[in-house]
């Protein structure tokens, strides 16, 4: 899972909403993962990955603490620890090993691996809970920011944009970010934007202590990103 938008993340949805399960097929493998790793696990998938044709099995977990378990580091981008992807590759060809795999290239769809060896497994963990706060940040209607700032009322601010789960407030110039990072109506700006978070926070991950708007200005972001969104977030 890389955006709210995968398939594998509407499928952890579904059943962190209780709408579905995970394949009864990998409930062992899950049970046996959450254990001996202490995460949550919340669903597993396997596939025939096109560009090497080897079986991805991507493991949903709850939290980023969960995902970095599977790290050779804390560093949230650090490489995967190759013993304890081998080690749960094993587990699989001991428990799945005949199971059908989705395989685009297939006619069908699907390929039955009688006989897949280590070397033909990639293991990969991704947490759900960023996304899902990055999928809540993204559902508030636009009027409804629009309605915030026009009825706090400031005439030094140009925007609020929102990318993924960040939300940063645009003065007009450098001069009056400090400022402004100090006064009343940021805190109370933080307080409703957050109150209306929430609104959307289905499994509740956003907290008030963690949430935080950023402070930036309509100079850096003509001056330094050609006034172009893709610039600045990319």
């Amino acid at each position: 899972m890389v955006a709210s938008s995968d398939k594998e993340y509407k499928l952890a949805k579904r059943i962190k909403q209780k709408k579905s399960g995970i394949d009864s097929n990998f409930l062992e493998l899950a049970n046996w993962i959450s254990e001996k790793y202490e995460v949550n696990v919340i669903n597993i998938t396997h596939e025939i990955m096109n560009h090497d044709n080897r079986i991805r099995i991507g493991i949903a977990v709850e939290t980023e603490n969960d995902e970095i378990k599977f790290k050779e580091s804390d560093e949230q981008w650090a490489n995967y620890n190759e013993k304890i992807q081998n080690a749960i590759a094993e587990k699989y060809l001991e428990i799945c090993k005949t199971l059908e795999i989705p395989n685009e290239k297939s006619i069908l769809g699907l390929t039955k691996k009688l006989k897949p060896k280590l070397k033909d497994i990639f293991v990969s963990a991704s947490a759900f809970e960023p996304l899902a706060k990055e999928e809540a940040n993204g559902l508030i209607p636009e009027p409804k920011i629009k309605e915030l700032l026009a009825n706090l009322n400031n005439n030094k601010v140009w925007t609020l944009s929102r990318c993924f789960a960040s939300t940063t407030l645009f003065v007009f110039d450098d001069r009056q970010k400090e400022k402004i990072s100090k006064s009343d109506f940021f805190k109370e700006l933080e307080k409703r934007y957050f109150e209306l978070l929430k609104e959307y926070d289905e499994f509740d991950y956003w907290k008030r202590d963690e949430f935080k708007i950023g402070i930036d200005s309509k100079q850096n972001f003509d001056e330094n990103y050609e006034s172009s969104w893709f610039y600045y977030y990319r």
